[in-house]
């Protein structure tokens, strides 16, 4: 290895994880002068999530080589570490919360699930770019489910006051989520083999030009940093272990498989996202701990920064992506 290697990895890493995070810090900055206003977050995080990023999910997947098992076998090794994740974390978070089961199912919530459609997606087109994002889809939807199955379980301790069963409240949440939606439109329209109008496809581009930028600047705008001042140890527990844990035992799992290339990229990009934003909003609307969950969500974007870059340095020093 040469004396510019190390600085030609950072450079790899960087400009990945660098334009992403940089927007989202550009997002809390915006939010602080005033120039993006409280009431301007919710209407438009919801355009994102309901129109936006279901648009790109269908795009990807309508210009998708149906042909491709490229994350076949990363799914197999994703899906099963996932719930053994899960199962650990209850131990984890019993010690850092004590007999409060509501705030220890936060905990476990808040080390399995990542911002997919977002960040993920956001780090798989920068990395790899439109096959990337073609090449996410999959997984994305896959994980998406197993998230939504996962998420019912761990804050079922959380009284609801709404009436519904927690697997009736997940059947609903999974059969309504736009983003499964757009996927499974992508999957029928490709399937069918019907071309997709021009008209259309353009009119959708301009949908995913827009979605990304205003989504991570939705996230950074949304950032309370004030609220870490009351993070604890459970908030930095369950980061290092959504963080560093959770994509080291996946991806070391994968690659000890043999998967390389740009399959384990992409599951590495997935896996060590930081916690998912919709975590905090699924929390605070059962009426749970919502300072806690937004902490965890705070602060494992703050760290991301750190630990999404190295491990990508990681994984290119090795010759795996």
């Amino acid at each position: 290895m040469n004396e510019t290697a190390p600085l030609a990895l950072l450079g790899f890493a960087l400009s990945i994880t660098g334009p992403i995070f940089l927007v989202v810090l550009l997002g809390l900055l915006l939010k602080k002068v005033g120039l993006i206003p409280t009431a301007f977050i919710q209407p438009a995080s919801d355009l994102v999530f309901k129109v936006g990023l279901p648009v790109i999910l269908f795009l990807s997947i309508y210009r998708a080589d149906m042909g491709s098992v490229a994350m076949g076998l990363p799914l197999l090794v994703a899906i099963p570490l996932t719930l053994l994740i899960f199962a650990l974390a209850w131990p984890i978070g019993r010690v850092f919360n004590g007999e409060n089961k509501a705030d220890c199912g936060i905990f476990v919530q808040g080390v399995f699930r990542g911002n997919l459609a977002v960040i993920g997606l956001a780090f798989c087109g920068n990395a790899y770019g439109q096959v990337g994002l073609a090449t996410a889809a999959l997984p994305i939807a896959v994980l998406t489910v197993l998230y939504n199955v996962l998420a019912v379980v761990a804050l079922n301790p959380i009284q609801t006051g709404d009436g519904q069963s927690p697997m009736r409240r997940m059947l609903r949440n999974t059969l309504t989520n736009p983003l499964l939606i757009g996927i499974a439109l992508g999957f029928l329209v490709k399937l069918s083999g019907l071309p997709l109008p021009t008209l259309l496809e353009d009119t959708g581009n301009y949908f995913a030009q827009m979605t990304l930028p205003l989504a991570l600047l939705c996230i950074g705008a949304s950032m309370n940093l004030e609220a870490l001042q009351h993070s604890g140890a459970s908030t930095l527990a369950a980061a290092l272990l959504k963080l560093v844990i959770t994509p080291l035992l996946i991806v070391g799992t994968a690659a000890w498989f043999g998967v390389s290339g740009m399959a384990l990229g992409i599951l590495f990009l997935l896996t060590s996202t930081p916690t998912a934003v919709a975590s905090f909003i699924q929390v605070k609307s059962m009426g749970g701990n919502g300072e806690l969950a937004a902490n965890m969500v705070v602060l494992s974007t703050l760290l991301g920064m750190l630990t999404v870059t190295g491990g990508l340095l990681t994984l290119k020093a090795l010759a795996l992506v």
